[in-house]
């Protein structure tokens, strides 16, 4: 469904995404029941170039999607990826965000509580970031009690902590908006070459 990212290890491409067993639109109401062969799993496949074989296997048995990473490892082997959390039951509603760690094999969560669904988790870098997850995700959480939104940051090395920061939003941020950290040096670059 939504594709990590893949790098090069040896003879072998390896990728990384949510893999999805199968697709019923109807399911993709935010009130209809989720259905189990409509869950999204992550998944790591490994395209050996010199021998053709392909080895397949789940990473996870958590249902997610929007898998994302610190976009400096992007076409790098990473060691952590971030998702959302699906919501059993509860259509393609997303609850929280996973972190996995494919180094040490470990999975951390973070919920957003009782009838707060958000999206996908963009990774910020902190400044002279000295490790992989030194920095902060930033997702958009609704609220369907108070009808709000807002921005929610969260510190990437240690998701299940509270949230570094909750910043309430004027209007309603509809579910599913794709999002993507641009760092002023990077706009700065883009405006003087003429690059937007």
């Amino acid at each position: 469904m939504h594709t990590l990212n893949a790098y090069e290890d040896g003879d072998e491409v390896v990728l990384i995404a949510g893999r999805m067993y199968s697709l019923n639109l109807l399911s993709f109401s935010e009130k209809a029941d989720a259905i189990e062969e409509d869950r999204t799993v992550l998944y790591r496949w490994r395209f050996n170039l010199r021998t053709g074989m392909v080895k397949e296997e789940i990473l996870s048995d958590f249902w997610i999607d929007f898998p994302s990473l610190n976009q400096g490892f992007l076409g790098r082997q990473m060691r952590y990826c971030y998702a959302a959390k699906r919501a059993q039951n509860q259509g393609f509603l997303f609850d929280g965000l996973i972190k996995y760690d494919f180094r040490n094999d470990l999975i951390q969560t973070h919920q957003f509580g009782t009838g707060r669904y958000g999206g996908e988790a963009v990774f910020v870098s902190r400044p002279n970031a000295s490790a992989e997850d030194d920095g902060w995700l930033l997702t958009f959480v609704y609220d369907e009690t108070s009808q709000t939104s807002e921005l929610v940051v969260l510190d990437a090395s240690d998701i299940t902590e509270t949230a570094v920061a909750r910043i309430g939003i004027p209007a309603r941020v509809p579910y599913g908006f794709h999002g993507l950290w641009i760092g002023r040096s990077q706009l700065l670059t883009a405006l003087a070459s003429d690059q937007l």
